[in-house]
């Protein structure tokens, strides 16, 4: 297949979503409503035909931007070839030869609205598609070998939107993960998101065993301070205790205890092991982490 076909066919099957009219996702709703004060859907056309409200481009970005669910209907056409970042104006230029008309639906009663597709909106929505990122063949197989068919390209889409740098010990482990982990739970997104930024954040190809047990010492010493912080707030007042030189500490506890248990769902999975944390009380005491029960235990300490 030429290079020129490969564009008109990524082109044609985006064409045929768009021209089948796109359903607005609640966080788009929630957006618009947020930010236009519950428009009606006459007030949100008169925006996108009015070329003087400042407010039109912004709109039209947030419209036309793709989100998982249609990527997941693009990605075996994307796996299947090698798309070049110089592709995406050739694409463009082919959705744009005639313009489709793209109608987005309102939840409820609340109607569509409609809008042509312009060049400059066509390529920013082709750079964001991220057709020339290339998955490593190696988390591939392991994602074709251990998800069922339902999730394959929805992993493969969640791999293709993130900012991870590859290098030898990401890509092991990342093979490690759809491996070993249990993709068949609930939270499997929710862990797979955790990996995709606790990657994203390694610049080096580093111990990503030692990063996770910093990564969950990290949460655990600030959990503590906040604990702590907390405690003296209830014996004295804030003005008292900035005299005194403390600062205020405050991490969303909650937050931090669950993500202590997904780094130790994903080490045991991935790695067989956990590792040690710090003296829990300035003392001798330690607990060792090998299971949620004993991040529980933890948290029982702590609370």
């Amino acid at each position: 297949m030429s290079n020129l076909d490969k564009c008109e066919l990524l082109a044609n099957e985006i064409l045929k979503i768009l021209g089948s009219g796109l359903n607005l996702s609640s966080d788009v709703v929630h957006y618009i409503d947020s930010t236009f004060s519950n428009p009606s859907k006459e007030e949100l056309q008169a925006i996108l035909q009015d070329d003087s409200n400042c407010e039109k481009d912004p709109l039209i970005e947030l419209l036309f931007f793709p989100d998982e669910s249609m990527q997941i209907q693009l990605e075996n056409v994307l796996e299947e070839h090698n798309f070049l970042k110089k592709d995406e104006e050739k694409i463009s230029n082919y959705l744009c030869r005639k313009p489709p008309r793209v109608y987005f639906h309102l939840p409820g009663n609340r109607g569509s609205l409609h809008l042509e597709l312009s060049n400059a909106t066509a390529r920013q929505f082709i750079k964001r598609l991220h057709i020339s990122r290339q998955l490593d063949r190696r988390v591939v197989a392991a994602i074709d070998n251990h998800a069922r068919a339902k999730l394959k390209k929805q992993f493969k889409v969640k791999l293709r939107n993130s900012r991870l740098i590859p290098t030898d010990n990401k890509i092991a482990f990342l093979s490690g993960f759809f491996e070993k982990f249990n993709i068949e739970s609930s939270d499997v997104f929710e862990h797979l998101d955790f990996v995709l930024s606790f990657l994203e954040e390694l610049k080096e190809d580093t111990d990503i065993f030692k990063a996770l047990m910093a990564k969950k010492r990290f949460y655990l010493k600030h959990l503590k301070r906040t604990e702590k912080f907390e405690d003296q707030l209830q014996r004295t007042n804030m003005e008292t205790l900035m005299l005194q030189g403390k600062r205020a500490v405050f991490i969303d506890k909650n937050e931090a205890r669950k993500i202590m248990v997904i780094i130790d769902r994903i080490s045991q999975a991935v790695f067989g092991k956990t590792e040690y944390f710090e003296p829990l009380h300035g003392g001798e005491e330690f607990i060792e982490l090998r299971s949620d029960k004993d991040i529980r235990d933890i948290i029982k300490i702590l609370s």
